[in-house]
């Protein structure tokens, strides 16, 4: 027992001699705290004495209103005098901010406060489109293959037209740098990076930038030629074989010619008939035949019955009727061709 309260009394005596400045500075090490918050935004010390409890019981009700809880609890020496204050995490400087802005005796430092300068149209594009060069030049035929082989053609589709979307926007940007990049800005741009050597960031953006439509052109270049290598890729396909050429035709015994069965067969002739053209009088026709005499060459011939007759006339006086033609003039001109094969070149 005696051993337990010398023990205890050893530590009641290290903490009275701890100093409590260092003590409450450990513990609020790290956090943001109101008065403090004030004087780095360039506020005096005397009006963040006088203003920071008010200010910080804005930001409280602030942080009170985005997280449903109390904020933190830190030490602050005010006056002499350590307090106990809300502390604020470094990724809760936002809690500050916004009530810097709405709480009106700081809100008066906000309306004073000079605009940031604005980006210039080098730094805008390196901002927004600086990513795409790289985006671009990994894109391979086998890049496509291989979003197919692990999501479907489907996704290969989705790829490239997200890709597509990307050119569209990339291409915004550049003319919207192209059109800021004129007069007095375009020199102002050019002075900035004047003697900078190459990779230095700020050169390599400039260059980027004035070469925009250049890899613009690149980059398209480059899908195009994977989407191609996708598309006619033939290393997985399966050979089809040639279809077999068509049989040879067949000639009946005694005939010279395909089509002929002998019915026609006058002075050793074999005729083949092709076909024929109607016209309004019954025993009037246009025929077409592949005639092979005993002596001589192999023809085609097309005749009238009686080559005098003026009956030989067909009027077509609605589609129907003109399609009915037209279909008779067809085959018979397929047969007419087919025939040809037979002829001397």
């Amino acid at each position: 027992m005696a051993n337990v309260i010398a023990l205890r009394q050893r530590h009641v005596r290290a903490a009275q001699a701890v100093d409590l400045g260092v003590l409450y500075t450990s513990i609020s090490a790290g956090m943001l705290l109101a008065r403090r918050y004030l004087t780095g935004r360039g506020i005096d010390q005397d009006f963040a004495d006088r203003y920071g409890s008010a200010f910080g019981r804005t930001a409280a009700k602030i942080y009170r209103t985005a997280n449903g809880s109390e904020p933190r609890r830190a030490w602050s020496l005010v006056s002499g005098k350590w307090r106990r204050v809300n502390g604020y995490l470094p990724t809760e400087t936002e809690i500050l901010d916004q009530a810097f802005g709405t709480y009106p005796r700081t809100a008066e430092y906000v309306a004073a406060e000079p605009a940031p300068a604005a980006d210039s149209p080098v730094d805008v594009y390196a901002k927004e489109a600086g990513h795409f060069p790289a985006q671009f030049a990994d894109i391979t035929g086998e890049m496509l293959r291989f979003v197919e082989r692990v999501e479907g053609t489907d996704a290969v589709s989705t790829f490239v037209e997200a890709q597509l979307a990307d050119l569209a926007t990339w291409q915004r940007h550049y003319e919207q740098y192209d059109l800021a990049m004129t007069g007095e800005v375009d020199q102002a741009a050019r002075a900035a990076v004047q003697g900078l050597p190459l990779g230095d960031p700020q050169m390599d953006a400039f260059l980027s930038a004035e070469r925009g439509q250049t890899e613009i052109q690149q980059a398209r270049d480059i899908l195009n030629a994977a989407y191609v290598d996708w598309a006619f890729d033939l290393s997985g396909t399966v050979t089809v074989p040639e279809p077999a050429p068509p049989a040879a035709p067949v000639i009946a015994d005694g005939c010279r010619i395909p089509g002929c069965d002998g019915t026609w067969h006058y002075d050793n002739t074999c005729v083949a008939p092709l076909g024929e053209v109607t016209f309004d009088d019954p025993g009037v026709a246009l025929p077409a035949e592949l005639v092979a005499p005993e002596t001589g060459p192999i023809h085609v011939v097309a005749y009238a019955y009686n080559m005098t007759s003026l009956s030989i006339r067909r009027e077509m006086r609605d589609r129907a009727s003109a399609a009915e033609f037209a279909t008779q003039l067809h085959g018979l001109a397929d047969a007419i061709d087919s025939a040809a094969t037979s002829l001397p070149a």
